[in-house]
């Protein structure tokens, strides 16, 4: 049986998911022959493989966007930008 990659959107999670769901369903009815509970069991297998990996992957995802900084946005160009913060040099230099 060829190995299941994993999947690629959270539909082909569900997907996979649900596919699972029915196999142990099947299963744990005890009315399948041998041979084919372990072909069943294999499939099982993949399917939880596949399903690890799509979750270890969105994990990943999430911590390299929470880890990544937001990028500055450059209001420098816009004299009219009421939020920009003038350049001081010296504090003693401000007008009070």
């Amino acid at each position: 049986m060829p190995e299941i990659p994993p999947p690629e959107t959270p539909a082909g999670f569900e997907a996979a998911m649900d596919a699972l769901e029915q196999l142990v369903a099947r299963m744990e009815t005890d009315e399948m022959p041998l041979e084919e509970a372990l072909r069943e069991y294999q499939r099982g297998m993949e399917l939880v493989r596949a399903c690890q990996t799509a979750l270890d992957d969105a994990q990943q995802r999430i911590a390299s966007s929470v880890d990544r900084p937001a990028a500055p946005t450059d209001t420098a160009s816009d004299p009219n930008d009421s939020t920009k913060v003038p350049d001081i040099a010296d504090p003693d230099d401000v007008p009070f």
